[in-house]
């Protein structure tokens, strides 16, 4: 037989031929495309009043479900300063406001980490804000973390200062309407004590001075040998005694107090959230950013088509 005719063992005549794919990027495109055509479906099903009416109903959800109740004990005070007497907001003759300063003071450290130490002392507040019985979203979650704690505290009193009339508003919030009111009390007793410490240390300072001055006065006059330096050391101890005469004014009038002008309130019904104002308010601001949103997606859409 001829070689032409002689079969080949081991060799396939007829192939098959496999088409080359690009196997997982054309998955991935497919799922791309899929996706695409998916969102574009959705988006033509979204309004203005579906997104108003989503927002409102997980607010709902959330305050009506999820959010607690919560007491606002309210009480208000003066800070004043001992000078020329005035008629006072207490309608009495205490003394003269105190300055925009010193009520930025006090402000400051109502919501200061010294504060909150002594108030967690007293109504240990690092455990009932961190129980497992508060709303889930609203919870001190990481109660060892002091910065955690002083924040969540900072959102359970609220603070209103008014530097014109040297008043500060004080709101403490309160699962408890009890804990609120005394949480309140021991802020405003706690103010009175940091006042007087405070009106204390510059009494101090402003005598410092005045006392060396007067103690080294005395001694040069003791030291003095000749008649010349008797008289020089006489008139600088006549002016050290009138300082220290001025300096006594000063510190008397550098002297701050708190006087409550309204006691803290006991609540009888809670106040905080106010629900439904809650709601109105966020469904205006969904409003306003899809109005907002709808408008530039506008204006780019238009632009692309230019």
């Amino acid at each position: 037989m001829s070689d032409t005719y002689r079969a080949t063992p081991g060799v396939v005549s007829n192939r098959r031929q496999v088409p080359a794919t690009g196997g997982d990027s054309d998955v991935l495109g497919r799922l791309w495309d899929q996706f695409r055509h998916t969102w574009r479906l959705i988006l033509r099903q979204i309004s203005f009043w579906t997104i108003v009416g989503a927002a409102v109903g997980l607010s709902s959800a959330y305050y009506f479900v999820f959010a607690e109740s919560l007491y606002d004990s309210t009480a208000i005070v003066s800070v004043q300063n001992k000078g020329s007497a005035t008629t006072s907001v207490l309608g009495g003759i205490i003394g003269s406001a105190a300055g925009a300063s010193q009520v930025e003071q006090l402000y400051q450290y109502i919501i200061s980490p010294d504060m909150l130490k002594l108030l967690d002392s007293k109504f240990h507040l690092r455990r009932i804000y961190a129980s497992s019985e508060r709303n889930p979203f609203w919870r001190l979650w990481w109660p060892s973390s002091d910065e955690a704690f002083l924040n969540f505290y900072r959102n359970m009193v609220d603070i209103l200062p008014d530097t014109t009339d040297s008043l500060l508003t004080i709101d403490a919030l309160d699962y408890d309407a009890r804990r609120s009111q005394a949480i309140a009390a021991e802020i405003v007793s706690q103010s009175q004590k940091f006042m007087n410490y405070q009106s204390v240390l510059m009494q101090a300072q402003s005598m410092k001075y005045a006392e060396d001055e007067l103690r080294n006065s005395v001694k040069a006059v003791q030291a003095a040998k000749i008649p010349y330096e008797q008289t020089v050391a006489e008139l600088r101890l006549s002016a050290a005694q009138s300082g220290l005469a001025t300096a006594t004014g000063l510190a008397n009038a550098q002297q701050t107090f708190v006087i409550p002008v309204s006691k803290p309130s006991f609540p009888t019904y809670t106040t905080r959230p106010q629900r439904l104002l809650d709601i109105a308010g966020i469904a205006l601001m969904v409003a306003m950013s899809y109005a907002v949103g709808f408008l530039m997606w506008a204006n780019v859409r238009d632009h692309r088509k230019t």
